[in-house]
C-alpha cells in the first residue's frame, strides 16, 4: 500500500479495515502488509514509524501480521489487496480517510488465480529487498535458501538444450538457468522479478565490478536464454530488474542436487553437465561410472573428448569410481 493514514476519530474508516484484519488474524488467517515507505518529497521514515507504533498496528504485530517496510528509497505506489492467491483488488484508492470518504477512486475485484501468483512473485521479490538503507549492499541472494534438488526434465539433456550449451562453452549461460530453476521451484511460480546485480552476484561476478557491468554480464546469457535457447521469456526494466518467464518443457523430470546451480570455478563445465547426467541415469537405475565415455558422448550429443575431459574430472573429485 502506498498510504495508510488514520485520523484520532475512533470511528475512521482505517481503522474498520485494520481491524478487519485483525479479526482475519484471530481466525488463523495469514496477514502480511507492504508499506510503502517514501514521503512524496524526500525519504522520510517519521511518518511511517509513527503509523506502526500506533495501538493497532501493536495489536496486528501482536496478532502476528507481517509487516514488510519497503526501503525509502524505492517508492511502492501500488494499491494492491490479495486474498486467498485467488482474489486481487487494485485501483486508485489508499488506505485514507480522505480516499475513502471524499475522494472519486475506483477499485476493481478480479477473480484470477493467475493474476495473483503474478503480483505475489513481485511482492516477493520486493521484499528481499533492504527496509532502511539506501539500496543496500549487493549480494549473492539467489543462492540463499536453495531447495535442497532442483527437477530437471530429461527434455533439457536432448541436444537443442543443455548439450548444446557445453558444446558452445556457455558456462554462464548454464548456470544462470540452473539458478532460475532452483528460484522458479522455491518460489513455486513460473514468472518472476530477479534483481540483475544480485543475480550477478549470485553466478559468481565479482562485487567489486562496476554495476552496470554486473547488470551487462547477467542481461547478455539471459538473452541468450530467451533467443537462442528458447527456454524464457525476459522483460527488462530500468536497467535494473528483469521479469522471467520460465518455459514450460514437457515430459518427465529427476532430481539434481541444487549444488549444481551454485558457481565454481574449479569445477569444469562438462564436468557439471556430467553430474546432471548421472543424477538422471541414476533415477533410472543406470551407474554413469560403469558406461563408456563413447556411449555417455552418443547418448548425451557431445564429442568424446568432452566427456572424457569430464570423467576424468569426476574420477579425480572422486564423484565416480576410477578405471
Amino acid at each position: 500500500m502506498f498510504n495508510i493514514s488514520m485520523t484520532e476519530n475512533q470511528k475512521d474508516p482505517v481503522k474498520f479495515l485494520l481491524r478487519d484484519l485483525l479479526e482475519a488474524l484471530e481466525r488463523g488467517v495469514e496477514v502480511t502488509l507492504n508499506l510503502n515507505t517514501r514521503a512524496l518529497q524526500g525519504q522520510d521514515m517519521k511518518g511511517t514509524e509513527k503509523l506502526i507504533g500506533s495501538p493497532i498496528f501493536e495489536e496486528l504485530k501482536k496478532a502476528g501480521c507481517k509487516i514488510h517496510l519497503m526501503s525509502p528509497f524505492r517508492r511502492l505506489h501500488d494499491k494492491l489487496i490479495i486474498v486467498d492467491s485467488r482474489y486481487v483488488v487494485e485501483g486508485s484508492t489508499n488506505w485514507s480517510t480522505s480516499a475513502l470518504k471524499t475522494n472519486l477512486e475506483s477499485a476493481t475485484l478480479i477473480d484470477s488465480p493467475e493474476l495473483a501468483r503474478v503480483k505475489l512473485a513481485r511482492l516477493e521479490a520486493l521484499m528481499r529487498e533492504p527496509a532502511h538503507s539506501e539500496e543496500g549492499p549487493r549480494k549473492a541472494q539467489y543462492l540463499e535458501n536453495l531447495p535442497a534438488e532442483i527437477a530437471v526434465s530429461y527434455e533439457l539433456l536432448s541436444k537443442r538444450y543443455l548439450p548444446r550449451m557445453v558444446t558452445k562453452k556457455d558456462r554462464r549461460g548454464l548456470g544462470l538457468y540452473l539458478l532460475l530453476l532452483a528460484q522458479s521451484q522455491a518460489m513455486k511460480v513460473n514468472e518472476f522479478f530477479i534483481d540483475l546485480e544480485d543475480m550477478g552476484l549470485s553466478l559468481g561476478i565479482p562485487a567489486t565490478w562496476e554495476d552496470s557491468k554486473i547488470r551487462q554480464h547477467v542481461i547478455l546469457p539471459l538473452r541468450r536464454l530467451m533467443d537462442e535457447y528458447k527456454l524464457i521469456s525476459a522483460e527488462f526494466y530500468r536497467d535494473k530488474d528483469a521479469w522471467i518467464e520460465m518455459k514450460e518443457i514437457p515430459g518427465k523430470w529427476f532430481m539434481a542436487p541444487s549444488s549444481l546451480a551454485r558457481p565454481d570455478k574449479d569445477m569444469s563445465l562438462s564436468a557439471k553437465f556430467l553430474m546432471i547426467v548421472k543424477s538422471s541415469l541414476e533415477v533410472q537405475g543406470e551407474d554413469m561410472a560403469s558406461m563408456s565415455g563413447r556411449e555417455i558422448a552418443r547418448r548425451f550429443y557431445l564429442s568424446h573428448t568432452t566427456v572424457n575431459e569430464g570423467l576424468k574430472e569426476l574420477r579425480e573429485r572422486g564423484i565416480i569410481e576410477r578405471e
